[in-house]
């Protein structure tokens, strides 16, 4: 999601005295659902029961069997402490791995950098807040993950109602989906009532935000909202903004020059860039992305960051059966970023930060898990990876750079394990379904797909 830098000899030392499982997101950060639930980050699929108020669950199954069950809170403290992030904090504490943090726990044992080992390299980790019963003070909130709803002005292949309101109509049309009904009453919930609203007007955050170091948004897609740069804007007018850093996971289809003039006040901006596919493949795989517009926010970006200090701009890839065979393509894009608009200077290094992405894997859908591809295309995407690994560990990279050559070698272990029974025939269901939904043909994007659909 971030930057990844090598930690200072002090910071590993001082990073001994914690946990080999403590994380920083889980015991520093405010992290909510698009809903407005709370949670340790965003990478975790742990389900609470605490909800910011201004969420509307008059609809919610589950609190329509029993509301004495949800927590409505209206302060920060009550957020955090939830009985159920208690529990993970805990187990953290005491060295055991919480199954609330497994898509971390699965990456470390492929061999990938987490988001948990990344993030306890790039912040300060502080067991002062955090107390041995796994409550914590307010104070501990350095970081706020703020996800703005579902709003999105794309559809991704990989994507759901819960983070994409562009789901909600086309996923009833799909033979076979991970969603029950919940998943269409929160994801309108999410972009109907946005939780956020209430708390950006009445001012939640403003007893932390003089001690924030961080704010990361998520949506849907963050820069089309605009309550969020109302809520910039009075940081700006309060005096916090100097101090704070701005991070975003975003699309990249769309910066515009009043956020530009809104970032310019804040002390840095890290942004998180999603591109998963190149050229004619980003439109099918993120649709209806177009690749020549993100080329142009990417120059836009560029002379943005080059007399700015604090700007840092780096890649996520989420890799999916859909967009595997196109990673040396995406590879050299982002290869080319990093050559042209990577700078260090008096300012030390900004720009375009990383000459490898950071790598994510589709597991829900499940049918769209790289594990599902056909036995002749793994032979193939074995091949690719290969020559990659070989092509990066040619290089003479900086020494922080290194460990994400590594990342390739990850890929093959997820890549070759074995395919779930039945998942390719619902991928292909799926695939025919959404592609009539849009109009489109998915022969005419992939076109080793010709022999199999």
């Amino acid at each position: 999601m971030r930057q990844t830098l090598i930690l200072q000899r002090q910071d590993l030392n001082m990073q001994n005295k914690f946990s080999d499982t403590y994380c920083y997101y889980a015991m520093q950060s405010f992290s909510s659902h698009p809903h407005g639930r709370s949670r340790p980050c965003c990478f975790s699929k742990v389900h609470t029961t605490t909800y910011m108020d201004g969420t509307d669950l008059q609809k919610y199954p589950a609190y329509k069997k029993d509301p004495n069950k949800f927590n409505k809170v209206d302060n920060i403290t009550d957020f955090l402490n939830d009985p159920k992030l208690v529990e993970i904090r805990k187990d953290l504490l005491n060295g055991k791995r919480h199954e609330a943090c497994n898509d971390c726990w699965k990456l470390e044992d492929n061999g990938i950098k987490s988001f948990r080992q990344i993030q306890n390299e790039i912040h300060e980790l502080d067991k002062g807040f955090v107390k041995d019963d796994g409550t914590v003070y307010a104070q501990t909130v350095s970081y706020l993950d703020i996800s703005l709803g579902n709003v999105c002005n794309l559809k991704c292949r990989s994507c759901n109602p819960w983070n994409s309101h562009g789901w909600l109509e086309e996923g009833k049309f799909l033979p076979s989906t991970d969603w029950d009904e919940t998943a269409y009453i929160v994801g309108e919930m999410s972009c109907k009532k946005p939780w956020f609203v209430k708390a950006f007007n009445e001012g939640f955050f403003d007893a932390v935000l003089r001690h924030t170091k961080v704010i990361n948004f998520l949506g849907g897609e963050p820069l089309v909202v605009k309550e969020h740069y109302d809520w910039l804007e009075h940081i700006v007018a309060n005096g916090w903004s100097k101090n704070i850093e701005l991070h975003y996971n975003t699309n990249a289809t769309t910066i515009p020059q009043r956020l530009l003039d809104i970032w310019d006040k804040f002390s840095g901006i890290v942004l998180a860039l999603s591109i998963d596919a190149t050229e004619d493949l980003a439109y099918y795989v993120r649709y209806p992305s177009k690749w020549k517009v993100i080329e142009k926010n990417m120059t836009k970006l560029a002379n943005f960051s080059k007399n700015r200090k604090g700007i840092k701009v780096h890649t996520h890839v989420t890799l999916s059966l859909l967009n595997l065979h196109d990673l040396p393509n995406v590879l050299k894009w982002c290869e080319h970023q990093y050559n042209t608009w990577g700078y260090e200077d008096k300012w030390g290094v900004h720009g375009y930060q990383n000459l490898l992405p950071h790598f994510n894997f589709v597991e829900w859908p499940r049918h769209l898990n790289i594990c599902n591809l056909p036995i002749e295309q793994k032979n193939k995407a074995n091949i690719m990876l290969d020559n990659l690994y070989d092509y990066y560990n040619a290089l003479s990279l900086k020494e922080w750079e290194r460990p994400a050559i590594e990342n390739i070698k990850g890929i093959k272990n997820i890549l070759n394990k074995s395919a779930h029974d039945g998942d390719w025939e619902i991928f292909k269901q799926n695939t025919i379904a959404s592609d009539k939904f849009r109009n489109l043909n998915i022969k005419d994007y992939i076109s080793w797909m010709e022999e199999y659909i």
